[in-house]
């Protein structure tokens, strides 16, 4: 995918463990693949979902950490499982990309993280799901690809 004579030589896709962001994983091994593009998987944990963390080391040091330990776990399991996609895609393709993938903490908002993380990578291309984990279902975009595309230094593409 090269639009308007740009050429894509770093796609990020950021995932969250929704079926939208696994959607996103196939666009984004495609579009790398046939532009020969670094792909990088980004899962950022939002460490302001837990607010008792810090204070909970201290006081209690599995009452904030039990479920950021799950959160992290289930990141990782995540990474694995495309690890192994990209893999089977790849096999018997010569155009192979290179793929790296990376777990953050985010301090600020996951859309705010995924930018600041595109523009220090010199990113092209975001790649994002339409809609994340979230309950509200009747959303045609989510709040996270929707500060994405209107902010991001780079192209945005948003997978349904």
């Amino acid at each position: 995918m090269i639009m308007h004579g740009k050429h894509f030589s770093r796609v990020l896709v950021a995932i969250d463990g929704s079926t939208s962001s696994m959607h996103a994983i196939d666009y984004a091994i495609s579009i790398a693949m046939k532009n020969n593009s670094q792909l990088i998987v980004l899962y950022v944990i939002d460490v302001y979902k837990y607010p008792y963390l810090p204070s909970s080391i201290i006081l209690a040091p599995t009452f904030g950490s039990e479920k950021y330990l799950e959160e992290k776990n289930e990141a990782e399991e995540q990474m694995n499982k495309i690890k192994e996609k990209y893999k089977q895609k790849i096999k018997d393709n010569i155009n192979s990309t290179e793929l790296k993938t990376e777990i953050v903490e985010g301090a600020k908002s996951a859309a705010t993280t995924i930018m600041e993380y595109a523009e220090s990578e010199n990113i092209d291309l975001i790649i994002v799901g339409s809609r994340g984990r979230t309950s509200f279902k009747k959303l045609l975009l989510g709040s996270v690809s929707s500060k994405i595309i209107k902010n991001a230094h780079c192209a945005v593409l948003v997978i349904r």
